[in-house]
């Protein structure tokens, strides 16, 4: 199956894709969606984009432009454009 990108302000598609992704996802009071992994990961999406993912040894904090979901691998690319390409952090289901 091919990665599924999408506008992280994309809510209703963001909540979908998330659900398949993760065993557990909320949604704060502020619209914050977080995918939990049981206490040693999280990936958070805020309402604007902003992202904040974790685990044990790295972890991500800022704007996203688009995310890419790849199921099969089990991996989020948070893409963000720079002044000259496109960086991506890789976020693994652990």
């Amino acid at each position: 199956m091919a990665s599924i990108t999408l506008d992280p302000t994309d809510r209703a598609q963001l909540r979908t894709e998330l659900d398949r992704f993760a065993p557990s996802v909320t949604e704060r009071a502020d619209g914050t969606l977080v995918a939990d992994f049981g206490g040693r990961a999280h990936f958070a999406v805020e309402p604007d984009g902003t992202v904040d993912a974790g685990m044990p040894l790295h972890d991500f904090d800022g704007p996203a432009d688009r995310l890419a979901f790849d199921h099969d691998t089990g991996a989020i690319d948070v893409e963000f454009d720079t002044d000259e390409a496109v960086a991506v952090y890789t976020f693994r289901r652990p």
